[in-house]
């Protein structure tokens, strides 16, 4: 993997916090963050970032997934300028369709956790 990138603004500090522990643990992986809409003024880039080169491997992070079409408009537009996107990983899965839907679009999916394990863990509480 080359790079990390998740759509604004919940994937951010993900994508960051990937992007520095790799920088940290001397494997440095590029941070991508990837707007809903192109920015009005300068380059009006849906990406913003480290350059990559055309087929350069991309997974794109996501805080929560629910349908996972927000992951999606991140995936689509990065293969759009042509980098190889594959995987999507979340940290919770709310388990109400994207995992499915991933799986449609040829995408392998995993999530930290699931909603269930978290409100399991809620109730033992």
């Amino acid at each position: 993997t080359q790079a990390v990138a998740g759509l604004t603004l919940g994937a951010d500090p993900i994508v960051t916090a990937v992007s520095v522990v790799s920088a940290i643990e001397n494997c440095p992986i590029a941070a991508l963050i990837i707007r809903k809409e192109a920015k009005g003024h300068g380059t009006q880039a849906y990406i913003e970032g480290t350059t990559l080169e055309v087929g350069a491997k991309v997974v794109v992070l996501e805080d929560v997934v629910t349908t996972g079409k927000s992951a999606m408009l991140a995936v689509e537009r990065l293969r759009a300028v042509g980098y190889q996107v594959n995987q999507v990983i979340a940290l919770v899965d709310r388990q109400q369709g994207g995992a499915a839907f991933y799986q449609s679009q040829g995408l392998d999916f995993r999530a930290v956790f699931s909603i269930e394990e978290i409100s399991n863990a809620y109730l033992k509480m």
